[in-house]
């Protein structure tokens, strides 16, 4: 009986050795994309950007590379919005997956994950993955983004806000770049 045992608990460990690290890494449900590369992507977003003006008011975002070059900061405003519409959304990999974490003005902080990107368009879509602040998934918050760097002066964003379920709004903005 002992021998049986021991032999059981072998095969358990060499089952989890079988595991690449990459795989170890990525979360479950986690789409399989290069979150590196798309990472990498986003970094070329650092500097000032300024988005063409709605009724005269032009929103700006400025991205910073900090942490070691672990994170990607993004410090948004637009004057059109409450309280001049300042935000903050930071981007880094975790594990095998890219996550950005949007401070919002809603008051909340939804997480959302990188289940998609295109090398060649340069999109990244990003999906809702947990929210902080949220006392459920049907408080008003970003749930979806979608970013895409057409070139090394241009970008679009697309964020979808939802309530109760329901998609409310989608903000989209392109912006050209102002400043490294």
């Amino acid at each position: 009986m002992t021998m049986l045992v021991t032999l059981a608990f072998a095969a358990i460990l060499a089952g989890f050795g079988s595991e690449s690290a990459a795989d170890s890494r990525k979360a479950p449900g986690a789409a399989s994309i290069d979150a590196a590369a798309a990472f990498e992507r986003l970094q070329t977003l650092q500097g000032t950007w300024d988005a063409a003006p709605i009724k005269g008011v032009k929103a700006t975002t400025t991205f910073e590379i900090t942490g070691g070059g672990t994170v990607l900061l993004e410090r948004y405003a637009n004057p059109a919005l409450p309280g001049g519409g300042h935000m903050v959304t930071a981007y880094h990999l975790d594990g095998a997956s890219l996550i950005l974490t949007h401070y919002c003005i809603a008051r909340n902080q939804p997480t959302l994950r990188a289940e998609g990107y295109d090398a060649k368009s340069g999109e990244i879509q990003f999906e809702f993955l947990r929210g902080a602040n949220m006392p459920s998934e049907n408080i008003g918050h970003m749930r979806r983004a979608l970013y895409r760097v057409d070139d090394a002066n241009h970008f679009t964003t697309s964020w979808e806000f939802f309530e109760n379920g329901t998609k409310k709004m989608t903000e989209r903005e392109t912006f050209t770049r102002a400043s490294k």
